[in-house]
């Protein structure tokens, strides 16, 4: 999100804001900085919610009755259900920090980052004992042109543009571009394993075959049946996979969030969440790759004649 800046400090004077304001700039106020709750460095975030632009990245909006709620004493610190667990507090209470003030009532929002505390602006400068000042202006999208920046506030503000991609999304981009190739290579070969099982299977059920291709079964029926019981069995086998593959990932989760947050900073909850159509997903991978790897053992059954079935040769030659 594009914003204004101080170049020489961290913060400047709200006054500017309303410079801006007056002038046209459709602007809106953020304070940031860290406090010490239990233990627990994090990281507090004021915002001026009834200026806050549509358009600011994936800010969540506040209703009418939370607006009001948010703004008017004593507020609300807006929280992840993750932040809630680590702080081992209830929803509703209102933890001292460690230089006495105390958190308006917690509130959890689901959309919110681990870590991140979000309040009014006028708390966040009590919080952080920063009375009248904010860290940077959010620049929304102007509905006219506005006065000239240096016109209203010098050199005082600088202007930062968005940057199209940063270093936390590019290195994302590649943990999963890695996490996709380890899945890729893990299902082809699964599908070389189901394939020579899949083959064994038929070798040892050519008698079978002779048998019911000989008693009347036509071979697209013979076929039909085979289907349906690898469908069956890789829908019973996906589910296991994704039931197992659940507690070895909620297990590990922990330790890679914590390894992610140390080393890079990102803000990882450290809870598992499954989508329902992860799992349909899985489910249909699972099948899809099973057909895949019987194919050519179904090819040959259905174009094989009605007494080579039994025949090894006939089969090595087809």
């Amino acid at each position: 999100t594009a914003m204004l800046v101080a170049p020489a400090s961290a913060t400047f004077p709200q006054e500017l804001f309303v410079k801006l304001r007056r002038a046209g700039w459709p602007v809106s106020p953020a304070l940031e900085g860290r406090v010490q709750i239990n233990g627990r460095s994090l990281r507090l975030l004021g915002i001026e919610p009834v200026t806050l632009p549509i358009d600011v990245g994936n800010a969540p909006r506040l209703g009418t009755a939370d607006l009001s709620s948010f703004v008017a004493p004593p507020g609300r610190t807006l929280v992840a259900r993750e932040t809630l667990s680590d702080l081992q507090e209830q929803e509703g209470a209102a933890p001292p920090t460690s230089d006495g003030a105390t958190l308006p009532p917690l509130r959890v929002l689901p959309q919110l980052v681990p870590d991140v505390l979000v309040v009014d602006i006028g708390v966040a400068q009590r919080l952080l004992n920063k009375p009248d000042q904010v860290s940077r202006l959010l620049l929304g999208k102007p509905k006219s042109k506005p006065a000239p920046l240096a016109s209203v506030v010098g050199d005082q503000l600088q202007l930062i543009e968005p940057t199209a991609e940063t270093e936390l999304e590019r290195l994302t981009d590649s943990f999963h571009l890695n996490l996709t190739a380890f899945g890729l290579l893990s299902f082809f070969v699964g599908l070389f394993i189901v394939n020579s099982a899949v083959g064994l299977a038929f070798e040892q059920r050519l008698p079978m075959l002779r048998t019911l291709r000989a008693c009347g079964a036509s071979a697209r029926l013979v076929n039909t049946v085979l289907v349906i019981e690898l469908v069956a069995l890789a829908l019973v086998a996906g589910l296991i996979g994704l039931v197992c593959g659940y507690f070895i990932a909620a297990v590990l989760l922990p330790d890679v969030a914590a390894s992610l947050r140390g080393l890079y900073g990102a803000q990882i909850p450290g809870q598992l969440t499954l989508r329902p159509e992860w799992w349909l997903a899985g489910i249909g991978i699972s099948i899809a790759g099973a057909l895949v790897a019987a194919a050519t053992s179904l090819v040959k059954a259905i174009r094989m004649p009605v007494l080579a079935t039994a025949q090894p040769r006939a089969w090595q030659q087809r």
